[in-house]
């Protein structure tokens, strides 16, 4: 079987696996490899072909698995796990390698197909819990009360305070023991257990040492272990009988208990403080009135990296942000690990007005720097909120809180900046959070409209299509403006949601409108960047096929170009499988992102749409008319139809059509309406030969 064979179902079952697959030839050389490669190299999916493992995971992983390639082009299968080890990441790897029956590569020679698994996070998952494990340990040795855990009766691990108020030299002689053989309850006719069970949890209950006879005050709190329920005992003396032999900590225990306790405000992962111990540090400066200024510091577009390279390559990158923050910050200067990405830096008593914003701006430009990642630099940035102390907040918990919401404000200006925080951005952020709350609302009780504008063919004005715009108007406020609420959709996790209930609503109304025989053309639905980027957008739009009744050919998707450009390879699959469904696909405002020309060739378009800002400027700039123009003769070249958006005057409108521009779209024709509305014009609808007056622009906007 010729290798080329492989081509239609290789991608098709691969491409979305978070596994490693490749088909390799007698060189060991990929013939093919997945989306998972490319992540993990940094390099393009189309030059992977003809690398090797060498290229894109190291020759110590090539060697390791190597004599597993030759054993299969044996015809034999084989299966292990490698381990990475190269000073800045540990990474491994369970993989299998088989023959691939009847393929040859072309030499003639048999190939092999390969197949791994990252099995990082398992292993820095079975790393933490011994830490944790180890940290328990260290903890129950050092403190002077004893503890004890117990399972139905049972003492599973005890630490040697606990043996020395019990009376036992060793704690072997406890594990697996009867508690009940070394407490007694000093209830009449009542155990230990018993006692504790209806005592309130932290409160003492009184027992005696069956050994020694000392007594002793046993608190409990209930535990889950491994699934079953357990006791955690906390063991007292209740005097100070000197027949309680307790083990006492030698010095070096004491600093080593002194450490585990600093331990509770320092963040494991970086060594800085956790947020904990920031705010115990912030709130101490803030109670000796110290002025000082609070960076809070998110990096961008790290999930990123978690979920292509993993979370231990992440949490390398975690650490390097903390090794640069304190090679760039002086030895006054506080800095903390708040949880995830997100960072803060305390000056306590700034030199200067400016000595905040010259220390902001060189945070960002450290954090700028390249990351070495996997075998190849990771470029990555900051937002940055600015708060000061008594300026913006007079306690820790109103500083974060601002800070963050300064943040957020950087993240909204473009990122990778710093914001310094002011009044109005608490009002800003409530009002987000209100119209979060009220657009899920909203779309849990279907309160959100679909609007139409109508599109006019440029040769006579008559109406030969639409475009469905979504309106919200509040029971309360009345209709809020699309710039207003759309941001916030897309912010909150709602736009995917949102462009559901558009889809189902037009396909509802476009099927009715064909057997009404009043549907002069297709109607355009926009598709924002998240709903493009779901896998399972063609199977929602198929069920909407199935459900509605609505004919593909009477519909039209538009995309903005960044939507398209941001993942070539997905795109093209995505556009083709919304093509092969029957519907008409659109590119919205183009000339306004990336205006890369290749990818008109590239992908299954049918429609340019002209961004309404070179309609605008036609009227003053004489250029503008040539580049409109040159945009309808590309579109036209390309076999694409050519619809100009944003249409204000009917000097445009003459413009467009003496340029053979094949649809207009704007306010001089027709504004966005409701949906009653625009089918009362569907039915009066005659062709016009000369252009309409102008309509009074709608309060609403598209």
């Amino acid at each position: 079987m010729p290798i080329s064979s492989l081509n239609d179902w290789f991608y098709c079952l691969t491409d979305n696996s978070p596994f490693l697959f490749a088909i390799l030839d007698s060189n060991d050389c990929y013939l093919y490899a997945n989306q998972r490669y490319s992540e993990l190299s940094g390099l393009a999916l189309p030059s992977l072909k003809g690398l090797s493992d060498i290229d894109t995971l190291g020759e110590a992983f090539y060697q390791s698995v190597k004599p597993h390639y030759d054993k299969a082009r044996r015809g034999e299968c084989a299966e292990g796990e490698v381990l990475l080890t190269d000073n800045y990441h540990s990474t491994s790897f369970h993989f299998s390698v088989a023959p691939l029956p009847n393929v040859a590569d072309e030499s003639g020679k048999p190939c092999v197909i390969f197949h791994a698994a990252d099995t990082s996070e398992r292993q820095v998952l079975a790393s933490a819990l011994e830490e944790a494990e180890e940290k328990y340990h260290r903890l129950s040795q050092l403190i002077d009360d004893g503890c004890c855990v117990v399972e139905d009766g049972c003492i599973l691990s005890a630490n040697p305070a606990a043996a020395g108020l019990l009376g036992v030299g060793s704690l072997d002689a406890l594990v697996g023991e009867p508690l009940s053989d070394y407490l007694v309850s000093t209830e009449k006719a009542s155990s230990t257990i018993d006692s504790l069970s209806r005592t309130p949890l932290e409160q003492g209950v009184s027992v005696v040492s069956a050994k020694n006879s000392a007594p002793l005050t046993v608190s409990q709190s209930p535990i889950h272990l491994l699934g079953k329920k357990a006791h955690m005992l906390r063991l007292q003396p209740t005097t100070t009988d000197s027949s309680v032999k307790r083990l006492k900590p030698t010095e070096k225990e004491d600093a080593s208990k002194i450490g585990e306790q600093q331990s509770a405000y320092t963040d494991a992962l970086t060594g800085l403080y956790n947020r904990y111990g920031f705010s115990r540090e912030l709130d101490r400066l803030i109670k000796a009135q110290t002025p000082l200024a609070m960076l809070y510091l998110d990096v961008d577009n790290f999930k990123n990296i978690n979920d292509s390279l993993g979370h231990h390559v992440g949490d390398r990158v975690l650490q390097d942000i903390a090794q640069r923050l304190r090679a760039l910050l002086s030895a006054d200067t506080i800095v903390g690990h708040l949880g995830g990405d997100e960072f803060a830096v305390l000056l306590p008593k700034p030199a200067t007005d400016d000595a905040p914003d010259q220390l902001a701006d060189k945070v960002v430009g450290a954090i700028s720097q390249p990351f070495e990642l996997h075998y190849f630099s990771k470029y990555l940035a900051c937002s940055v909120g600015m708060v000061r102390y008594p300026d913006d907040g007079k306690d820790a918990r109103q500083l974060l809180q601002n800070a963050d919401t300064a943040m957020y404000e950087a993240k909204e200006q473009g990122r990778n900046r710093v914001v310094a925080y002011h009044d109005s951005m608490s009002k800003e952020a409530r009002m987000r959070l209100w119209l979060e709350i009220e657009l899920q609302k909203a779309l849990q009780n279907n309160g959100l409209e679909v609007w139409y504008q109508p599109k006019v063919s440029a040769s006579d004005y008559r109406i030969n299509g639409a475009e469905a715009l979504v309106r919200w108007k509040h029971p309360v406020e009345g209709y809020i403006s699309p710039g207003r609420f759309i941001p916030v959709a897309e912010r909150c996790g709602l736009i995917e949601a949102l462009g559901r209930h558009v889809m189902r609503e037009v396909f509802q109304n476009v099927r009715r409108w064909r057997q009404q025989g009043m549907l002069p053309g297709r109607v355009a639905i926009n598709l924002s960047p998240e709903q493009f980027s779901s896998p399972k957008l063609t199977e929602h739009m198929e069920k909407l096929i199935k459900a509605t009744g609505a004919k593909p050919e009477d519909i039209t998707f538009e995309l903005t170009e960044s939507a398209v450009m941001k993942n070539d390879e997905h795109a093209l699959n995505m556009l083709n499988a919304i093509k092969s469904l029957g519907f008409a696909l659109s590119i919205d405002d183009f000339g306004t992102g990336y205006s890369s020309l290749s990818y008109l060739a590239r992908f299954p378009l049918d429609e340019l749409k002209i961004d309404r800002a070179f309609i605008h400027d036609m009227d003053a700039l004489s250029k503008q008319v040539t580049l409109v123009e040159s945009i309808i003769h590309l579109g036209r070249a390309m076999e694409m139809t050519v619809v100009a958006e944003g249409v204000e005057t009917r000097q445009q409108a003459s413009v467009l059509t003496n340029l053979h521009c094949d649809t207009i779209q704007g306010y001089y024709f027709h504004s966005p309406m409701p949906k009653h509305e625009f089918e009362k014009l569907l039915l009066k609808s005659k062709p016009n030969k000369q252009p309409p007056q102008a309509l009074a622009p709608s309060a609403q906007t598209s």
